[in-house]
């Protein structure tokens, strides 16, 4: 029997929860054994929705992977067999193809094949998703074999399933392909100033025409570049968020927000606190509201400060993730000083002026003060750790200036070993 011609569905709850369940293409029903595991041991774990998605999606490969093989996955473990040695090798060459949505009954998220064995697609996805999928892919058939087992389970059965999760886990890359010291930093000045000049409303390089969404799109830049909050947070924002008396924004958490009508909400994973802004940014923000925000066909009907302008269906709503994706990959396609922007790294670059503001004032804080301080504006709790990293990295980089001068006072490099 073919496991393949499955989707992940979303929804929202009527209590504002989301959702989501691993569903057959064709007839709508969802898959019993994939659902009450991501119920039992993801949803009641308190894990997000999106937490949620990627452990379905690791389960889709895997039915689509037993598909394409005809293994039936819920017979084998019945009759104690498990992966051997050669297929956990294929499943992790499966796990490292780059799926896609395809018309013709084709599943979300699987590639279709032109026969057994053979599939029209052999590109490479990152390492981080092939990570991810084969932890979430031994996660579950750990799971499935033990559940299917119940009450027959004895220690040779109990060291063969464990064998088969710890196989699978062996197979993940060794790094999922984060943290890399080019992603670790922040922009440089020169690349934020050419950030700023491309979404500057009626600059040539802006890659948007309508005037309401170059002022959007630049309200969006700003606010992530003065406050350093995550795209979650800023997509959060109300409009009765800002305090205008006092010019500050609360962060606010909101998970399950009935009123929020975007499916996947945007999580705040932060603490709750109030940022102060600068009275510019204020104006700024104020003259969006009233100016172009108001004027959104549907935007009065919530009170989220980004929206939606293109015509459609979605005009008026509050700003979608991937829209908000969208916009940073076409801003970042704009200038080649800024190509492979992502939004994280304005946070990154943030933090880096945290650092050279402290590291310039006469009084300048304890590092513990500092900690404290930074741990406050980006929304960690005070012990956690967090705000150290970006104070050591701070800190490292200041040796190695230090030490480049150092270097240039000792002596002058010999004759012989200067480049030609």
């Amino acid at each position: 029997m073919r496991l393949s011609g499955y989707q992940t569905k979303g929804f929202v709850m009527q209590d504002g929860e989301r959702y989501c369940l691993l569903i057959s293409r064709e007839t709508g029903m969802p898959l019993y054994y994939p659902n009450l595991y991501m119920t039992t041991q993801v949803r009641n774990s308190s894990k997000s929705v999106a937490a949620m998605e990627s452990a379905l999606t690791g389960i889709n490969v895997l039915l689509s992977f037993c598909g394409q093989r005809q293994i039936d996955l819920i017979g084998r473990f019945l009759k104690h067999e498990y992966f051997s040695l050669h297929e956990l090798d294929a499943i992790r060459d499966y796990c490292q193809q780059t799926f896609s949505t395809r018309p013709g009954g084709v599943p979300q998220g699987v590639v279709p094949f032109a026969g057994r064995g053979k599939s029209r697609s052999t590109r490479k996805t990152g390492l981080a998703n092939e990570y991810n999928r084969l932890t979430h892919i031994a996660k579950y058939v750990e799971w499935l074999a033990r559940i299917l087992l119940t009450g027959v389970v004895d220690k040779r059965i109990s060291l063969s399933i464990d064998k088969m999760k710890k196989g699978l886990e062996s197979r993940r890359p060794s790094s999922k392909g984060r943290n890399q010291t080019g992603r670790e930093q922040g922009l440089s000045r020169e690349q934020e100033a050419v950030l700023l000049a491309v979404v500057q409303p009626g600059s040539l390089r802006n890659p948007f025409e309508d005037p309401p969404t170059q002022i959007r799109n630049q309200l969006l830049i700003l606010l992530l570049l003065h406050l350093g909050i995550r795209a979650g947070e800023l997509l959060n924002i109300r409009v009765s968020d800002i305090d205008w008396a006092n010019n500050q924004i609360v962060i606010a958490r909101r998970a399950d927000e009935k009123r929020d009508p975007r499916r996947r909400q945007p999580l705040v994973k932060t603490l709750d606190r109030r940022l102060p802004v600068k009275d510019t940014l204020v104006q700024t923000i104020h003259s969006y509201i009233v100016q172009f925000r108001s004027k959104v066909p549907g935007a009065r009907r919530h009170d989220y400060l980004l929206v939606t302008h293109k015509p459609g269906p979605t005009q008026g709503q509050p700003m979608s993730r991937s829209a908000f994706i969208k916009v940073i990959a076409l801003i970042s396609a704009a200038s080649p000083e800024i190509a492979g922007l992502h939004a994280h790294e304005l946070r990154h670059t943030w933090n880096d002026r945290f650092s050279e503001f402290m590291d310039a004032r006469d009084d300048s804080p304890t590092p513990k003060q500092q900690e404290g301080e930074r741990s406050y504006l980006m929304g960690w709790k005070p012990d956690s750790g967090t705000a150290a990293t970006y104070t050591k990295r701070f800190t490292q980089r200041k040796a190695m200036e230090v030490s480049l001068k150092l270097q240039e006072g000792i002596s002058r490099v010999p004759e012989n070993l200067k480049n030609d």
